[in-house]
């Protein structure tokens, strides 16, 4: 994809102008999910989604490491570069609804800092560049959820018509000397923990 801010900016401004994605809700991906119409497609590290993750979804990471990246020791995880193949296996149907996260799910809504470029792609963000790589692939019916995985389960906390998040399948509750892990950011300005 590149490292400059220019290609980044580039790639984002093509999700929204030329591919018109759409950005949807937690509540919009229950419902869509809940109708079979559509396919929740988890783009994190492989071993994060393992630990927990959004019932229903399916998993094809977006980033990929070995041992040492299992680690958390910075620098060991890599773009998977089988990506678009491993969703063509895993969703064949090029006009199959999908809709991808990733851990804190980016912004459509604002255009990226000029000064600032999208360096580093195995840290969080994987569901935009991933779309952008299936659009050019062919796919044609791609959504973006909205802050994410941590984002959805938020939501489903404060919005009782929403499931009910299950402590097994999701870290977020947890406290570490009174600093809530996914508190607190503002997703929709494409802020993230890392």
């Amino acid at each position: 994809m590149g490292s400059g801010a220019r290609e980044w900016r580039r790639i984002h401004a093509e999700l929204r102008e030329k591919y018109k994605m759409k950005t949807v809700s937690a509540k919009e991906c229950v419902q869509m999910m809940a109708r079979q119409r559509a396919v929740l497609l988890d783009v994190r590290f492989q071993p994060d989604y393992e630990q927990w993750s959004v019932p229903g979804s399916v998993s094809v990471p977006y980033v990929s490491g070995g041992i040492l990246a299992k680690m958390r020791l910075p620098g060991f995880k890599k773009v998977n570069a089988n990506f678009v193949e491993d969703v063509e296996r895993a969703l064949p149907d090029k006009t199959t609804k999908i809709i991808l996260c990733d851990i804190w799910g980016g912004s459509l809504e604002t255009q990226p800092p000029e000064n600032k470029s999208f360096t580093d792609p195995t840290k969080g963000a994987g569901s935009l560049p991933g779309a952008f790589e299936l659009y050019q692939a062919g796919y044609n019916n791609l959504y973006h959820l909205r802050g994410g995985v941590n984002q959805y389960y938020e939501d489903c906390e404060k919005d009782k018509s929403l499931p009910e998040p299950d402590p097994k399948t999701w870290p977020g509750n947890l406290e570490w000397f009174g600093y809530r892990q996914f508190n607190g950011k503002d997703r929709a300005r494409g802020q993230r923990d890392d």
